[in-house]
């Protein structure tokens, strides 16, 4: 327990000591005592009867426990900081046009990872999740947090076209590691998923990969789409929904750039993963989750709670048995 106004309590000490010392007769001039019996008579002619001082010393309690109020008492409540077991991961996913190729039938590359990512941030209980979109441009779409419902409310959002086309990796993974670089846990993680290579961006994906193992940031690189790459469907203004086609008439196709991938995975310090299908996918993200955890522990802090009240409430009822005790115990009958 801690007071705010410390102080105050002096008068504590002070008030009551005067008021003993009046009543021993403190500062009243000298006098020579003797009996009288008028005096003595006077006394029990009605009213109070002598000899029950003790209501006295009830109100000096009562003022003293005033004081104490006054001095604002507080409890100090230690708060034990609270741990969990986990990691800080942040996700990168790829929403460039490209992602629209239906090779995982009947959900198209987005689609797909977007199902398997509900799936594992769900599956979550103790990581911080964080999310970064990305095409030509990448953004944050939610930062650290272990709320995962209001991250799965935006995930669902996301869409191809949300952003201008293009593939910028090395941007995503600079976004990632600006929203990682201060974390306090042991282990930092970035998932990227993509399935074009990097056209887009002014950082190359491997300098980015560099910065992060300087960070102590793993990288984990997942490529989506089946080998020779899968048909790109755009929205047509006419026809709806159509394949791209090339100048030729040719369908229109593009590749994973799995070299690169796989060199900006090693240095960080990660894996790169090739995912085929969904439940490819599936895989490769439950493998990311056994990995080991760290220990996330925040601040230890006070909470300070007033009980004064207590100490009033507590006059309150001292004043009220004084009253009573006056209404009876001091009073005779005639």
């Amino acid at each position: 327990m801690v007071w705010e106004y410390p102080w105050i309590l002096l008068a504590g000490v002070i008030l009551p000591l005067v008021i003993w010392l009046k009543a021993r007769g403190w500062g009243k001039p000298g006098a020579v005592a003797y009996p009288e019996v008028r005096s003595v008579r006077s006394a029990f002619r009605g009213g109070q009867r002598p000899g029950f001082g003790w209501t006295v010393w009830l109100r000096v309690l009562v003022l003293a426990l005033l004081i104490l109020a006054a001095a604002r008492p507080r409890w100090v409540h230690i708060e034990q900081p609270l741990k969990s077991s986990g990691l800080d991961v942040m996700l990168a996913l790829d929403i460039s046009g490209s992602m629209s190729a239906r090779d995982f039938e009947p959900l198209n590359r987005l689609q797909a990872a977007k199902a398997v990512l509900r799936e594992f941030v769900t599956s979550e209980h103790n990581n911080r999740l964080g999310l970064v979109a990305f095409a030509a441009r990448a953004y944050t779409v939610c930062p650290l947090t272990l709320d995962y419902q209001v991250l799965l409310g935006l995930l669902d959002h996301l869409e191809i076209g949300m952003t201008t086309d293009g593939t910028a990796i090395g941007m995503a993974l600079s976004n990632c590691l600006n929203r990682l670089k201060n974390s306090e846990a042991q282990s930092k993680v970035i998932i990227l998923l993509t399935d074009g290579r990097n056209n887009a961006g002014s950082l190359d994906p491997v300098t980015a990969a560099q910065m992060a193992a300087a960070l102590n940031i793993r990288i984990y690189a997942v490529g989506m789409g089946r080998p020779g790459g899968g048909s790109i469907v755009v929205k047509d203004a006419m026809h709806g929904e159509d394949v791209l086609l090339n100048p030729d008439g040719s369908v229109h196709t593009e590749d994973l750039d799995e070299s690169m991938l796989q060199h900006l995975a090693e240095a960080a310090s990660g894996k790169y993963f090739r995912a085929t299908d969904k439940n490819k996918l599936k895989a490769i993200y439950q493998e990311i989750g056994t990995m080991e955890r760290s220990r996330l522990e925040s601040k230890t802090f006070k909470r300070k709670e007033d009980i004064g009240q207590y100490f009033i409430l507590l006059a309150l009822m001292l004043l009220g048995l004084e009253w009573v005790a006056a209404m009876t115990l001091e009073r005779r009958i005639p």
